[in-house]
């Protein structure tokens, strides 16, 4: 599919900006097996947060094969600008405006990982209509913005003015230049139909297509005619540093990045390295692998997460949600800078930070900033007692040792877990005479429920010490907390241990986790689940993360240097119908 084709739109009134929305729906209905999405079959493991539908693998995953004298960079699907891409993308083109927000609909909760992207529904496609018209109606509406962004000087024909417009604009909203004279046009038909009101409902028109325009939407990459093996051609400049851009910053490339795009620095291997280096030194790049690691450990689930009001009336208050999430940023900060970023500190680190809302859960007493404490009672080890997390990995009610040795099988190792029975029982009634393992027996006699329980649960009832909001117990039903348990059907782990300690310690030690991170980074940074073709390149990944000492700050460098980040497949680019 080219650019050109599908930002074609017809212009009748408001009929043209419909025909915008009809081009964006026809382009995204069909992402198919070629989408980076899971295989069918499960081989490449998942997240939960990916939105996997494999079938579940049901053991360790197998390591990728490379093979150096076949180029692959897998599939490149386009993709669509998350919530945080988009509200900054519109600020770096027009600043700040009232109302976007609200404009875009109810946030979404999903994950930034994007593995699989829905089809965008009618409702999505009715708030990107609206949040373009408030954009556009806000530049308008403005003399200031409207001379910064759409100048024309008085006795200077209109239409130059706007061709002007889509030239300039054109080439920073679609991060790439507009230079076919037939796809301008295409654009300055909508100002003609405005313009017949007045100059300002020209450009106000046009802006609203724009906006709308899957070009705007979506990270469009055709890639160049320079081949680099039979299946890999190299990607333009413009793409490359849209790539650099939206991974590091989640925006599109600044002035700096241009002219590295007009000077040639772009076109090489050792080029594009050269400009990451200055681009994690901005304050934008400095919070990458911080949020990459709210993500992995799913914390965009928060906000949603629901917790008895009577058991639990503090998590009602938006303060203490919020203290959670700084909570967890605060932490990882200090492993990326004060602990060497090692994947050891991330999983066993005895430092936790607490302010007013969370000193009671170390008995300590806080204040409006984050305070570092050092555990010595074994009761901390690093994200697997982080409160927030833990928070998200429970019920309403009560622990769950299943989401929690779920997250543990997806987020840590990898692997795929098969999708649950329809006819699932219904849980057991939380009784606050009993243990939540106690409530959980079932699963170990059940023969329909043993299969996947006996991966799951073992390893959750480790976490047993800590309640539904993450903080530590010693009783759960009256009865102390018996918080052994056993991991099977890993590569490196197997065996029994005895709380959240011990098994920290062993997934720090684990090459299965160790290649998982490196797995976990790919679908982060490269926006698609791993596959067969991408052997050398989760090789190389993995093999820098290795050198580096596990130093996740080193995880950037390491993809940039991956065939799947520099290059993509060739594709048809002639034009369809």
């Amino acid at each position: 599919m080219t650019t050109s084709s599908i930002d074609k739109f017809t212009v009748h009134g408001s009929v043209g900006l419909l025909a915008v929305a009809l081009a964006l729906s026809a382009c995204i209905g069909n992402l198919g097996s070629e989408d980076g999405s899971p295989p069918a079959d499960g081989t490449s493991g998942s997240s939960s947060s990916s939105g996997s539908s494999g079938s579940g693998s049901m053991g360790p995953v197998e390591t990728l094969r490379c093979d150096a004298d076949d180029i692959d960079p897998g599939p490149s699907p386009m993709r669509l600008l998350s919530r945080e891409q988009y509200l900054n993308t519109v600020r770096d083109l027009v600043g700040d405006v009232p109302g976007l927000d609200a404009a875009l609909g109810p946030a979404s909760e999903a994950s930034a990982f994007g593995l699989l992207q829905p089809d965008v529904t009618q409702v999505e496609l009715e708030h990107f209509q609206t949040a373009a018209d408030v954009i556009a109606a806000a530049i308008v509406g403005n003399p200031t913005a409207l001379e910064e962004i759409a100048p024309c000087e008085a006795g200077a024909e209109a239409r130059e003015c706007a061709r002007q417009l889509v030239v300039r604009f054109g080439a920073r909203a679609y991060r790439a230049p507009i230079t076919d004279a037939a796809d301008i046009e295409r654009h300055l038909q909508l100002f003609s139909v405005g313009a017949e009101t007045s100059y300002e409902h020209g450009v106000e028109l046009l802006l609203r297509g724009m906006l709308q325009s899957p070009r705007f939407l979506y990270r469009v990459e055709i890639g160049t005619s320079e081949k680099v093996s039979g299946r890999a051609v190299k990607l333009s400049p413009y793409e490359v540093a849209a790539r650099l851009s939206y991974m590091l910053w989640g925006t599109l490339p600044d002035a700096r990045l241009n002219e590295a795009i007009e000077d040639g620095s772009l076109t090489t291997k050792e080029g594009v390295a050269e400009q990451l280096e200055w681009m994690l030194e901005d304050e934008r790049g400095k919070e990458l692998v911080n949020r990459f690691l709210g993500s992995w450990m799913h914390l965009n689930g928060l906000n949603s997460a629901v917790k008895d009001a009577d058991a639990f009336p503090e998590w009602q208050s938006r303060s203490f949600r919020e203290s959670l999430r700084g909570q967890a940023d605060a932490f990882f900060d200090h492993v990326l800078n004060s602990e060497g970023g090692t994947l050891s500190a991330l999983l066993t680190s005895t430092t936790v930070f607490y302010d007013k809302e969370l000193g009671g859960y170390y008995g300590v007493t806080g204040d409006d900033a984050f305070q570092a404490l050092t555990r010595t009672d074994g009761t901390a080890s690093g994200i697997l007692t982080l409160p927030a997390l833990l928070a998200i990995q429970a019920k309403p009610a009560e622990s769950s040792p299943i989401y929690r040795g779920k997250f543990v099988r997806e987020a840590l190792l990898c692997q795929q877990l098969p999708a649950p029975p329809a006819n699932i029982p219904k849980p057991p009634e939380v009784d606050q005479s009993s243990s939540t393992r106690e409530r959980l027996r079932q699963h170990e006699v059940d023969p329909g429920c043993v299969g996947c329980h006996q991966l799951l649960d073992p390893i959750g009832f480790g976490f047993e010490h800590y309640d539904a909001l993450g903080r530590y117990r010693e009783l759960d039903g009256g009865e102390p907390v018996d918080a052994s348990g056993k991991v099977i059907a890993t590569r490196d782990i197997d065996g029994d241990f005895d709380g959240v300690t011990e098994l920290g310690e062993r997934l720090a030690g684990s090459a299965e986790v160790e290649e998982c991170v490196a797995r976990q980074w790919f679908r982060f940074a490269i926006a698609r689940f791993e596959q067969d073709m991408d052997g050398c390149s989760m090789k190389r990944l993995l093999e820098t993360f290795k050198a580096a000492g596990q130093d996740l700050n080193a995880l950037p460098r390491a993809v940039v240097e991956t065939d799947a980040f520099l290059y993509r497949r060739a594709i048809d680019t002639k034009e369809t119908p």
